[in-house]
């Protein structure tokens, strides 16, 4: 689950922070209450931005592509509920809290629960998008694993849980690759891009008014959002023009006087 705090927002400042920094930060930050947005919505969000792509070079007119980064979260539905565009039921299942009554966000879900959803959404991308959207999918939450054993030191169980993941996934890489006609620095840049479409919509999700810089490049440019009051800028920008796009959310704690779902507005240039 993705927390977009409901508190006022810290003004844009001029600074600028890694982009997962910022999300990162949204996570933790208080409030008396939240818009939740499920992890399948928020991966049904960023296949839409990669459709939208425009800019020379980072055009996608591969349909299952888009399809693969649409589905990328598919897994969580299980936990997190979500639209039928993410893979889920339009269903709110029972949430999980930590012990102040704050919703978990996705980046304290337990190892168990989040292994379990990355192997739920490799399946549900190959299902739908075909060889080349399992090892897109894959490679990505290959990447995260490989990261998470390199930062954090986790139970030895859970560590062995991690390793075993990325093993299973290494093993099955090939029998993907025969499948599909993509070579492996085609299937690198494809895996960066499904990153970048990630951060950027799970930026955009959490509510951060920071302006941040992406870890991927567009040729050889650093990729920098900034605010213009509701309308994110990035340069350079992979978009011809700006779009006007919605992810839905649900509040919680359950408000009695207030609407407890909305659409977010998504304003990009």
């Amino acid at each position: 689950m993705i927390l977009h705090p409901l508190s006022p927002a810290s003004p844009a400042s001029s600074e600028t922070i890694p982009a997962w920094k910022a999300v990162a930060a949204a996570q933790k930050q208080s409030a008396p209450a939240w818009w939740l947005v499920a992890q399948p919505d928020h991966a049904a969000l960023a296949g839409e931005l990669a459709a939208q792509f425009a800019a020379p070079g980072f055009h996608i007119s591969d349909r299952g592509v888009v399809q693969a980064i649409a589905l990328h979260d598919a897994g969580w539905a299980k936990y997190d509920g979500g639209g039928k565009a993410g893979g889920g039921q339009n269903t709110a299942p029972r949430l999980l809290h930590d012990e102040s009554g704050r919703a978990l966000s996705f980046l304290q879900a337990p190892v168990a629960m989040f292994v379990e959803a990355w192997a739920a959404s490799i399946e549900c991308a190959e299902e739908k998008a075909g060889a080349l959207g399992g090892l897109m999918v894959s490679g990505h939450f290959r990447r995260l694993a490989q990261n998470r054993l390199h930062s954090v030191e986790d139970s030895a169980e859970d560590a062995a849980r991690i390793r075993k993941f990325v093993e299973k996934e290494s093993q099955l890489e090939e029998a993907r690759f025969r499948r599909q006609s993509r070579t492996h620095a085609e299937l690198e840049r494809l895996v960066d891009v499904l990153q970048f479409c990630d951060l950027l919509s799970l930026y955009l999700c959490c509510g951060s008014r920071a302006s941040v810089q992406f870890p991927q490049a567009l040729g050889q440019r650093a990729i920098v959002l900034r605010r213009r009051g509701e309308v994110c800028l990035l340069d350079p920008s992979p978009f011809g023009e700006e779009i006007s796009l919605g992810v839905a959310a649900r509040r919680d704690p359950i408000a009695h006087t207030e609407a407890n779902t909305c659409v977010l507005p998504v304003r990009i240039s």
